[in-house]
């Protein structure tokens, strides 16, 4: 019987008023230490199911630029430092 090497990773976002916005749960196998590799991969996946037609054909398009700016604002930061998030929280 072999050993199962997969990994789960539970996240949330809040907004600025403590709203839960999202809350997922990713698996997969992982070599990095708090998954970050696996979240990375997670990242990409839902990027990749995004559709700019959804966000112009309900007129919503400056969302869509919003949330691109944000994106590359992340990236950015992250290139920048170590340690990005501040303090890693564990959830169950």
């Amino acid at each position: 019987m072999g050993f199962d090497h997969t990994q789960k990773c539970t996240f949330q976002l809040e907004n600025d008023l403590g709203n839960l916005e999202v809350i997922g749960e990713i698996r997969g196998d992982s070599d990095i230490p708090f998954y970050d590799d696996l979240k990375f991969k997670a990242a990409i996946s839902l990027l990749n199911s995004i559709d700019k037609k959804n966000f112009s054909e309900s007129g919503n398009v400056s969302l869509f630029h919003h949330f691109m700016n944000e994106i590359e604002d992340t990236i950015q930061a992250m290139k920048q430092y170590d340690r990005f998030q501040g303090e890693i929280k564990e959830f169950e």
